[in-house]
């Protein structure tokens, strides 16, 4: 009998902690249904967890709109160059991941793959006020290698049909400082 009452303690104090969390963070609360727990991928998670910082910068576009293509770092090679893969899933038209860090401006280059047997892509990529094209045609790689030398935003997405209108859309996002002569004149801003 007291074995029952102390885990009914403990389950009620676990589920007050949970209803207090539901109100406090409602918008991430929400992605701990298992429904949905047990769609999260390694990559998703990072998203996730990045979230919070990105939510605090743009709160309406992206915080939102990346949710199922996910987030990957771009990693630095011996040579300088910093390199990510991004992939056209089958059946979905969605970039994965849709978010793309970079530690600093640089180089990048981006090994794409279209993974849909039955459906062309491309990808546009911003270059340093330039443009690099790459055509995806069914199951097939390309690559492309652009200089984003300011930290920032820029986006990319597949110009095919209105596939970047329903949502391949992905995002570069270049950390670091803004030189001196480039910053506006305005007043500082809290930094994440």
């Amino acid at each position: 009998m007291r074995r029952r009452v102390v885990v009914l303690a403990v389950l009620a104090a676990i589920l007050s902690v949970v209803a207090v969390a539901a109100v406090i963070f409602p918008d991430y609360f929400r992605l701990l249904r298992p429904s949905v727990l047990k769609q999260l991928d390694p990559r998703v998670v990072k998203l996730v967890n990045e979230l919070p910082g990105v939510d605090r910068q743009n709160q309406e576009l992206l915080g939102r709109l990346f949710a199922l293509g996910g987030l990957a770092e771009a990693k630095e090679g011996p040579d300088g160059v910093m390199r990510v893969d991004v992939r056209a899933p089958k059946g979905e038209l969605i970039w994965e991941p849709a978010i793309i860090v970079m530690p600093r401006s640089g180089e990048l280059e981006v090994d794409l793959s279209n993974d849909d047997p039955y459906v062309h892509h491309a990808a546009i990529f911003p270059s340093n006020g330039d443009k690099q094209f790459v055509m995806l045609p069914i199951h097939s790689r390309g690559r492309a290698r652009v200089t984003l030398d300011s930290p920032g935003y820029y986006w990319f997405d597949c110009p095919v049909g209105n596939h970047g209108g329903r949502g391949m859309l992905g995002l570069i996002l270049v950390r670091g400082d803004v030189p001196a002569e480039a910053r506006l004149d305005r007043p500082e801003q809290p930094r994440p």
